[in-house]
């Protein structure tokens, strides 16, 4: 599945990610630690959400959404899910990590989807001599 695609909590919650509000966002995250990891994550209000209002004027809605879904993506098999706090600005290091690696990846993505569609029509074909 490609990462632009909705994964089953977006689809579950009716958007993409690059959508969704803060407190969206705050389910998402929820739900998604529920689904993988087995646990229920405890929601206050108000924290949670001033944490996603900060990560999206930080990098942008869109791109504030696709890190979380980034994040929750990459804790599967991890031994512990990712939480709200751990967008907050006080561990802004572990989001820049997480927003180089997922920048990585879509370059990645991208390219080998390209290149697919490249030999799909037929460009480079090789001639036989």
């Amino acid at each position: 599945m490609s990462f632009s695609d909705l994964d089953p909590v977006e689809e579950y919650l009716g958007k993409p990610v690059t959508a969704m509000t803060d407190q969206e966002l705050v389910s998402y995250i929820k739900v998604y630690a529920r689904a993988v990891h087995d646990i229920d994550l405890p929601v206050q209000g108000t924290p949670e959400r001033s944490v996603m209002a900060g990560l999206k004027r930080t990098y942008g809605p869109a791109n504030a959404g696709k890190l979380v879904k980034w994040a929750c993506r990459e804790s599967i098999g991890a031994t512990e899910p990712v939480g709200y706090f751990d967008f907050s600005k006080g561990r802004k290091w572990w989001t820049d990590r997480a927003w180089t690696a997922l920048q990585q990846h879509i370059r990645r993505e991208s390219a080998v989807k390209n290149t697919t569609s490249q030999a799909e029509v037929g460009w480079g074909t090789l001639k036989h001599a």
